[in-house]
């Protein structure tokens, strides 16, 4: 087995059982020698490959310093299991030297050897520390100041409802400030059950830690859950990960929860909210230990058709009163305009009679979601009253529900709270803001009140978008000044052009983690949030082909990512280039060639992973979506043999 040696490391420790060796730190001379496959690592040249030497070592080092040991021995072994569970390391020998405590020898020393394998097998071996107390350490202030942090599961009944349920209950004692994504897991340690929804959250509260305990014990018993067997079906369970930076162990209760670093549906929704949190005893972030889980702290989701023995975890949104997993094809969204003046197809859907029809031909043709549109958001289209943009959207939504059902998800696309609020009363279930909440900040809080997922859009004009409009004026109005040079015409014209500006992909990203921290600090919940990139809206063409070649650098938010490219003008300007004839004018947004531009934007999107595509030619775009996700996507792939 390969070795990776640290020597002698230097630490100053409260250790020894001596009075004076309890409060004056000594010098601890450290020496691991960690065993781990590195063959992975000398091919790939891939430092995410082994072990970080430096994380490891301040590992060490905190735990070390921060631990008030009486012998060598836990000392050493409280370093071998940070570096088994938390860097998971195979096998690890630590040398702990202590230099001076003996006069006739050079120093004592003590040298153990443990396994990964000790470690899971023996969940009692405990690492003492300073903070282990009676509750001593705790804050008694009435203000909330505590920081908890909870993982919530269920995997009977309404799953996804009753983890929203326990949230209302949770809120009569805590202040919840941030909820992770949902997540579906199959079950572990007893498989023969139904799979969890599982999330975590961080909360304020003034409640000690075992007020909380007897708190949540209360949630439980209310909610329905009744003791089975360990590790069986529940209603609800909560358990408490992280309180503030406490260790504590009781007969009820172990804070940190001693097996978070083997469950993956722990660690990927705590990663969600707190990445960076180190854990009081492994001295490392919450990150680090999601990367030692066997898949390294991706979400997988191999279907079980292909492995009966794997074990998935995914994403889950729930619409109405449906759960929707974004990774299992890309959805189709299908375009309703009841408007006169849209680009595409104003005028044919603006009556109740007419729009019906379209939406089901639209769900017969393969769309998903409808998303259902009465003011044109086209840049430069003509503003109508909001009263207006209701009389248009709500009475097509209620017959839609009358006659058709709560089967199909249906959004709602306007720029006004108003709407939107009128729109769900009527039965809509996702709200679709051009502006991303920017127009109408209130838009936001229906979102929070209804809990609807919310798609938020860039619709901003860009640096390069503005620098265009301006090239553009400039050479018209030179154009018709003759007065002036044309030497001096091109050098404005230039430095307008050469104005140095973040790329799209920059400014997306900026723009998304602002929304998203306001929407979660306004409370609501990561799983209502989705993002879109606006493709054509206040973008260069140069900018939205980026945006279709450099998606997937958007998918590292976590987010899932609608796009909208159904024949938009940068598809018209890619086919008016390719044209021999540089005379003739872009096709129109009704030819059918602007139809092949939009078939090719989806498998783009698709194939870097976008979730939703917002499409106006339902039939061929889901011809070329069973195809791209065939390639691209395992579970639909078998879902399409079946």
């Amino acid at each position: 087995m390969d070795k990776i040696i640290i020597q002698d490391l230097l630490i100053q420790a409260v250790i020894g059982v001596n009075p004076g060796e309890r409060v004056i730190k000594q010098n601890i001379i450290i020496t691991v020698t960690a065993y781990k496959d590195l063959s992975k690592c000398g091919s790939s040249d891939n430092v995410n490959d082994t072990v970080s030497y430096s994380s490891l070592s301040k590992s060490i080092c905190s735990y070390s310093e921060s631990s008030h040991h009486y012998t060598l021995e836990a000392l050493a072994t409280g370093v071998a299991k940070i570096c088994c569970l938390g860097f998971g390391i195979e096998r690890v020998k630590v040398l702990i030297q202590k230099p001076g405590a003996i006069k006739l020898a050079k120093w004592p020393g003590v040298q153990i050897e443990r396994t990964l394998d000790y470690f899971k097998s023996n969940s009692f071996v405990e690492i003492p520390s300073k903070l282990t107390n009676n509750n001593r350490n705790i804050s008694s202030s009435n203000n909330g100041n505590n920081i908890v942090y909870l993982a919530f599961g269920s995997n009977l009944g309404d799953k996804f409802q009753n983890i929203l349920n326990s949230f209302k209950r949770l809120e009569k004692q805590c202040f919840i400030q941030s909820t992770s994504f949902m997540y579906e897991s199959s079950p572990q340690y007893y498989r023969e059950q139904d799979s969890f929804f599982n999330c975590a959250c961080k909360v304020s509260t003034d409640l000690k830690p075992q007020d909380l305990l007897k708190f949540i014990k209360q949630i439980e018993a209310d909610m329905g859950r009744v003791e089975t067997f360990r590790n069986g079906p529940r209603v609800i369970d909560i358990d408490i990960i992280y309180y503030n930076n406490l260790i504590i162990k009781t007969d009820d209760l172990e804070i940190p929860h001693p097996l978070m670093w083997e469950r993956d549906f722990v660690l990927l929704p705590l990663s969600d909210i707190a990445p960076n949190f180190i854990h009081p005893t492994l001295h490392i972030t919450t990150n680090r230990l999601k990367l030692n889980l066997p898949n390294g702290g991706n979400i997988h989701n191999i279907s079980t058709s292909l492995n009966p023995n794997a074990n998935i975890i995914e994403k889950v949104n729930r619409i109405g009163n449906f759960n929707y997993n974004w990774n299992e094809k890309t959805f189709i969204m299908g375009i309703l305009n009841v408007t006169p003046d849209s680009f595409v197809d104003g005028g044919k859907f603006n009556t109740v009679e007419t729009s019906i029809q379209q939406a089901k031909n639209l769900v017969q043709q393969g769309a998903d979601i409808i998303d259902i549109g009465g003011q044109s958001t086209y840049p430069g289209a003509p503003q109508i009253s909001i009263e207006e943009e209701i009389n248009r959207v709500v009475p097509t939504i209620k017959k839609i529900r009358e006659i058709m059902g709560n089967d199909i998800p249906l959004s709602i696309d306007t720029l006004h709270h108003q709407v939107a609020k009128e729109a769900i009363l009527a039965g809509c279930n996702i709200i679709n803001d051009v502006s991303g909440g920017m127009t109408d900040p209130e838009m936001l809080l229906i979102a929070k009140e209804f809990r609807v997922p919310i798609i938020l859009n860039h619709s901003q004009p860009t640096t390069q978008y503005l620098q265009q409009k301006q090239n553009e004026q400039l050479s018209l109005n030179n154009s018709s000044n003759s007065s002036i040079n044309d030497d001096e015409n091109n050098r404005s014209t230039k430095q307008l052009i050469d104005l140095s500006s973040p790329s799209v992909i920059t400014t997306l990203n900026s723009f998304f983690k602002e929304r998203i921290e306001t929407c979660t600090k306004l409370g609501l919940f990561r799983w209502q949030i989705i993002l879109d990139p606006g493709l054509g809206f206040y973008k260069t063409y140069e900018q939205s082909i980026e945006i279709l070649q450099r998606g997937k650098e958007l998918m590292g938010l976590g987010f899932p990512m609608l796009i909208g490219p159904s024949r938009k003008g940068f598809i018209a300007n890619t086919i008016a280039q390719g044209e021999k004839d540089k005379s003739l004018p872009p096709p129109s947004p009704k030819s059918e060639r602007r139809l092949w531009g939009t078939i090719a934007c989806c498998c783009i999107g698709s194939t870097w992973g976008a979730n939703i595509i917002r499409v106006h030619d339902i039939p061929e775009i889901r011809d070329a979506m069973l195809i791209s996700d065939s390639v691209n996507k395992p579970q639909r792939r078998q879902q399409i043999k079946k």
